[in-house]
């Protein structure tokens, strides 16, 4: 199904310019658009202080008070502590390509842990979002397993942070020239909800689930051996 916002995400892709790449800079094309696009929006915060391994970061952590008197970091946090944390311990902090909310406001994540010593405090709520978008950059000689296993990768990952499941999924594949590979990916992971777009010496290969959680994984193209 063609919603509005493919609709305008395939007209942006259309006409992008080829020079620029998308995995860095997609945010930037839809200032007239509605919807208001983050790029490298987190999703997932380690959780507590006995998670943190390595001295360095346990002493970013506490020297920056993210962590309380029991040893927890904080449900919510500032532009600028995420930035930090990115920074200096970008291994306990996930973020997501690009988010899409609903409106040009885009909502703060909260955290939150299921269970007490969980690994990761995950995005509390979706509540404002629209979809979360995955750009992942191939070599027109890419195969069908390269392409699937980058792709399982990214859904993998998405689908351990249980809200984000709730969203809309949108994996974008830039290459330069043709491949005949990608799309037999595109078709059995997203049936019909896929499309190949040609720009200049580009081709953009978009597929789209909603929700996320529609994406059967039970079945490959490339069955492991």
């Amino acid at each position: 199904m063609i919603t509005p916002f493919i609709k305008e995400l395939q007209e942006a892709l259309r006409c992008v310019p080829s020079s620029i790449h998308i995995k860095d800079t997609l945010h930037l094309l839809f200032d007239d658009s509605s919807y208001g696009w983050g790029k490298d929006y987190p999703v997932a915060l380690v959780h507590e202080k006995t998670r943190i391994t390595e001295p360095s970061a346990l002493t970013f952590f506490t020297e920056h008070d993210l962590l309380n008197e029991d040893g927890f970091t904080p449900t919510a946090y500032n532009d600028a502590q995420i930035e930090q944390i990115v920074a200096h311990v970008p291994s306990y902090i996930q973020r997501a390509n690009y988010i899409v909310a609903q409106t040009k406001t885009i909502p703060k994540p909260t955290f939150f842990n299921k269970f007490k010593h969980d690994y990761w405090k995950k995005i509390q709520s979706v509540d404002g979002l629209e979809a979360v978008v995955d750009v992942t950059v191939l070599e027109s000689r890419a195969t069908e397993c390269e392409a699937e296993a980058s792709l399982r990768a990214i859904i993998r990952k998405r689908k351990e942070v249980h809200q984000l499941k709730k969203l809309a999924f949108v994996w974008i594949v830039e290459t330069e020239g043709e491949s005949t590979h990608i799309e037999t990916v595109l078709k059995h992971y997203f049936k019909e909800d896929y499309t190949l777009l040609k720009n200049a010496e580009k081709t953009y290969c978009l597929g789209w689930s909603n929700p996320l959680q529609s994406i059967n994984m039970r079945y490959f193209v490339c069955p492991p051996e």
